[in-house]
């Protein structure tokens, strides 16, 4: 992105859930398009319109990681998009939306879950299509 933050080195998606074949099969991007492309390849096999487990681990170029879970779902009106995915998980913690109140309670009683996630968003180059606080302004929405 180009801004100063630490890149993404790269990405390993496993398959936790679906096909047998499939389970326990991890692939590496270099990217968060070639992860999403990766991600839309798989999705072809989910069965129906249920959600099926990926397990991820991003890689940044410091050696720090970010790990999750993308459930992925072959459903048209639901994208795939990992980079989508990881804004909105941060975006849980890090959103002043009223309405979350109690979640942000629950997780993150003491803030410090709150602290990390800003420190994180503004050090590591993940997509950041939500306004972060204290950077663009004081309140948004997920």
């Amino acid at each position: 992105m180009g801004d100063g933050r630490i890149p993404v080195e790269r990405i390993e998606i496993t398959r936790a859930e679906g096909p047998i074949e499939l389970c326990g099969k991890t692939e590496t991007a270099a990217s968060f398009e070639e992860a999403n492309r990766i991600l839309v390849r798989w999705s072809i096999t989910v069965h129906g319109r249920g959600t099926e487990d990926c397990d991820f681990k991003i890689v940044f170029a410091d050696g720090n990681e970010y790990k999750g879970t993308y459930h992925l779902a072959r459903n048209p009106e639901r994208p795939t998009d990992l980079g989508r995915h990881v804004s909105y998980m941060l975006g849980l913690v890090l959103s002043d939306d009223p309405e979350r109140a109690n979640f942000r309670k629950f997780i993150d009683k003491d803030g410090s879950k709150r602290a990390a996630a800003l420190e994180f968003v503004k050090t590591y180059d993940v997509p950041s299509p939500i306004a972060l606080p204290e950077i663009e302004g004081p309140v948004f929405r997920i």
